[in-house]
């Protein structure tokens, strides 16, 4: 089978696809034919080096963290009903292969009928994040958050589950993405590439922040008062005020909310947005546009041969 093996820590560009040997089956295997994995910064950044202090691995290694995809086979210590059943998941082993071997039930979730494979895709990586920033940051209806990177593959839920526990929210984000943002529910979308003017809006006392800019967060401190700031990108900042507060979170949510969020999917109460599928192939131009260019939504490697 293939795998996108990162060997070094020279970036997206020294990425390779090569040829590795299919998992063998055991009694706790589920056999996954791999359909979609998400184009997460977690890969790029950790391609740089840039992640030492959060995660250790070692070289070379298969990149990637959530799959989706079809359970081909199982072994004899797992449920028979899984076979043929589309399902997502996580692998601590690296996702970015052709056949995933899922030896822990807990991180193998079925996918309802209603939900899309490609649409469920977005869930590990985008909605759990969004899940787990709000429960970290004890945000209720009477709260005003300002969201960084609105638009990508966190934000975009972040908005929507934000809305859904009636909180006010404030996007930032690029001007081309100012109407796709207010349809998902945004109350306010302020262009980061210009000033930051708060003097019109509701008080924000919360910030969400989902890019890891120092530069959008002296600008937003600099703006605002009695600001708590939680960051799923930036593991230090030290706000510029004494009545501002920082935390970098880093975690996951529940199996229990892992079930929800499919549900919420499945009945449309929260929606997936998809930016552009690649071929695993074409990997590192998939890497190189979610680096570079503005998000709108999840960019997805599709496993098709």
């Amino acid at each position: 089978m293939k795998a996108i093996i990162q060997k070094t820590y020279q970036g997206i560009d020294d990425l390779v696809i090569q040829e590795v040997a299919d998992p063998r089956i055991s009694p706790m295997s589920a056999i996954v034919q791999t359909k979609y994995t998400p184009v997460l910064p977690y890969d790029w950044m950790t391609e740089e080096g840039r992640l030492g202090d959060l995660r250790s691995i070692k070289l070379p290694m298969t990149i990637g963290y959530s799959f989706s995809g079809i359970v081909e086979k199982v072994g004899f210590l797992r449920d028979k009903n899984l076979i043929g059943k589309e399902v997502i998941g996580a692998s601590m082993a690296g996702s970015n292969r052709s056949l995933i071997d899922s030896k822990t039930p807990p991180l193998l979730f079925k996918v309802p009928n209603q939900v899309s494979l490609k649409s469920a895709s977005t869930i590990i990586g985008g909605a759990d994040a969004a899940k787990f920033a709000i429960n970290k940051s004890y945000i209720n209806k009477q709260d005003a958050v300002l969201i960084t990177g609105a638009s990508g593959g966190v934000g975009i839920y972040l908005i929507q589950l934000l809305k859904l526990q009636g909180s006010m929210v404030v996007a930032l984000a690029n001007a081309q993405n100012f109407a796709f943002l207010k349809n998902l529910g945004a109350d306010y979308v302020i262009d980061y590439n210009k000033k930051l003017d708060f003097k019109d809006l509701p008080k924000i006392n919360k910030v969400i922040d989902t890019v890891g800019s120092i530069k959008i967060l002296d600008e937003i401190t600099n703006s605002l008062d009695d600001l708590k700031i939680v960051s799923l990108s930036l593991t230090n900042y030290q706000p510029i005020k004494n009545d501002q507060s920082f935390q970098f979170i880093s975690g996951t949510v529940s199996l229990s909310e892992y079930q929800q969020l499919l549900q919420m999917l499945a009945d449309g109460r929260i929606k997936s947005v998809v930016q552009d599928t690649f071929n695993y192939r074409n990997v590192k131009k998939a890497q190189h546009v979610s680096k570079e260019d503005h998000s709108h939504g999840r960019i997805l490697l599709d496993w098709e041969e």
